[in-house]
């Protein structure tokens, strides 16, 4: 693999895992005791600790990065003055969260003009994430990984997100519904560090993502050898919002994106 990456995201992977060390702690924390949970005026689910990493995230990107950009899902966004933009959230899949369940992460992105080179899928409570910079490959609890490479949708394991994130007449829910050899439902983020390691062969969300629910995503993906676009195939960056799709190699991405629209 040739090597392009710049010196300077070594440092920043550096600031990335700090914060995923942060999310950690304060999730845990917040996750064994005694829950609250509050709702936004969308009707999205919030506790304490989406504020309180969020803060905590927010402080320390200020102090060893002052001239980057910052997008988050709790606090908007700040802009910077150099070419780099962390892009936050703190905890992706705050319903799974408040509700007792695992399956939420916190998601660490950085763009760079907008593209997005560095990511991190952590997981909180396992202590575990996927990381990957541009150039870096991907990596899950410190040993490298690769997406499966499968090609036949007959023979791959899908993930579907929260069905209500499709709408009820969604033609490209309908038409993975059924397909694959298995399928599994609402895993969020994590399914897509989930496809990076391997076991899942496509990962299909809906059109209710913002760019921090995105952005960290794609290397994670893109550097573990798969595919990862929007529904039409366009590469997603830090203004993208709406429904994407990942998979395992370029051959099953392509057989995707002619299924969904021809459903369309």
């Amino acid at each position: 693999m040739t090597d392009r990456r710049t010196p300077d995201l070594d440092r920043f992977m550096q600031t990335a895992l700090t914060l995923a060390e942060t999310a950690r702690q304060i999730a845990t924390r917040a996750w064994l005791g005694d829950m609250s949970i509050s709702y936004k005026a969308d009707g999205s689910a919030l506790t304490a600790a989406d504020l309180e990493i969020e803060s905590r995230w927010r402080e320390a990107i200020r102090h060893n990065h002052p001239d980057h950009g910052i997008l988050g899902e709790e606090y908007g966004a700040e802009t910077g003055q150099s070419a780099f933009t962390w892009v936050l959230d703190p905890i992706d899949g705050t319903r799974q969260f408040a509700a007792g369940l695992l399956n939420h992460a916190a998601l660490i992105g950085l763009c760079r003009d907008g593209v997005p080179v560095l990511g991190v899928i952590a997981l909180p409570l396992a202590g575990v994430a996927c990381v990957a910079a541009e150039g870096c490959g991907t990596r899950f609890a410190g040993r490298s990984v690769r997406c499966s490479g499968q090609q036949d949708l007959s023979r791959a394991a899908i993930s579907l997100a929260n069905p209500d994130s499709f709408g009820p007449d969604s033609a490209g829910y309908s038409a993975l519904r059924r397909a694959g050899r298995q399928r599994v439902f609402d895993g969020g983020s994590a399914a897509y560090g989930a496809l990076a390691r391997g076991c899942v062969d496509i990962c299909l969300n809906g059109d209710d993502l913002d760019p921090f629910d995105i952005c960290a995503l794609c290397p994670v993906v893109q550097e573990a050898g798969g595919t990862i676009t929007d529904w039409q195939g366009r590469p997603l960056s830090l203004t993208s919002r709406g429904a994407i799709v990942a998979s395992a190699s370029r051959a099953l991405h392509t057989c995707m994106l002619e299924r969904l629209t021809a459903a369309a």
